[in-house]
């Protein structure tokens, strides 16, 4: 757990409400170790989680390429809870109508960055339509980050090509683009991370690992290897926590991600850790 006032961010938190919103992966062929996920989930069940690990406040990230899920998101954010700032979701084919839609967004709450389910798209390359750039620009002018979310080393070769050519973005690599641990691909894994760090406007979340790891009784050690890697990377300064729940429950729940978490940063100094607590969450998304 972190120390006794220490702030902890974090970066990753989910929640669904089938009665307000369709979400499609739901509906998807999952593997049966998902199916548990098939039900609501509201930030109030994560609450007592977020207390009892010492966790000061939660990002809400979007789950669903819908206004609906967003909407639903900040009204949580306008709520007496921990929750303190949301990526969310616009349409990122639609350039001529995201500075009115971003506009809104801001209006509404606290939007922070987007989203788009880009490892759903049966397109691995469907981030680099000139409509896609064209609308990430005009995020970069509204001082909002990118959330990129991949599971494929394709997409993780993406993130440079964004990188270099929207400069002004904060582009955040959601869960380290899965670390393929234990295979063949994981040296072109690294090769890749390292890449994409080697942009100062990208970072990237410690997050969603409990099931890149080949058995289910993970512990901090399995993840080590990762976490050295990105931290190699991307220093202190551009890593953060992010817990992914209700996904987590998969790998053993809230607690174990943050347990794990603070395992893998004790070794670290306290400027490091201070970093990796909360200050490259702040960086990252304009927090205050």
């Amino acid at each position: 757990m972190s120390e006794t006032g220490a702030r902890l961010i974090d970066t990753h938190l989910h929640q669904w409400d089938l009665d307000q919103c369709a979400y499609e992966w739901l509906d998807a062929d999952l593997p049966p170790v998902f199916q548990q996920l098939r039900r609501t989930f509201l930030v109030d069940e994560a609450r007592e989680h977020i207390e009892a690990t010492g966790v000061t406040e939660a990002i809400l990230v979007q789950a669903e390429n819908s206004l609906a899920d967003t909407e639903a998101m900040l009204a949580v954010a306008a709520g007496n809870n921990r929750v303190t700032a949301v990526v969310g979701w616009f349409d990122l084919l639609d350039p001529e109508g995201a500075s009115a839609t971003l506009d809104a967004l801001a209006a509404s709450g606290p939007v922070v960055g987007i989203r788009h389910l880009i490892h759903d798209e049966p397109d691995p390359d469907w981030v680099l339509q000139p409509a896609v750039a064209e609308s990430l620009g005009v995020l970069a002018e509204h001082g909002m980050a990118y959330d990129f979310v991949g599971v494929q080393l394709r997409h993780l070769e993406h993130v440079p090509t964004l990188a270099s050519a929207v400069g002004d973005l904060r582009i955040v690599i959601d869960h380290l683009n899965k670390p393929p641990i234990g295979t063949d691909d994981y040296p072109r894994w690294v090769e890749l991370m390292r890449a994409a760090a080697s942009f100062p406007n990208v970072y990237a979340k410690v997050s969603g690992l409990h099931n890149v790891t080949p058995q289910p009784d993970w512990t901090p050690d399995d993840l080590r290897g990762a976490f050295d890697v990105a931290f190699e990377a991307f220093g202190s300064g551009r890593l953060m926590f992010g817990s992914d729940w209700p996904v987590c429950n998969i790998g053993g729940g809230y607690r174990r991600q943050v347990e794990a978490f603070e395992a893998l940063i004790a070794p670290l100094d306290a400027e490091d850790t201070e970093d990796l607590r909360r200050r490259s969450a702040c960086r990252a998304y304009g927090l205050a």
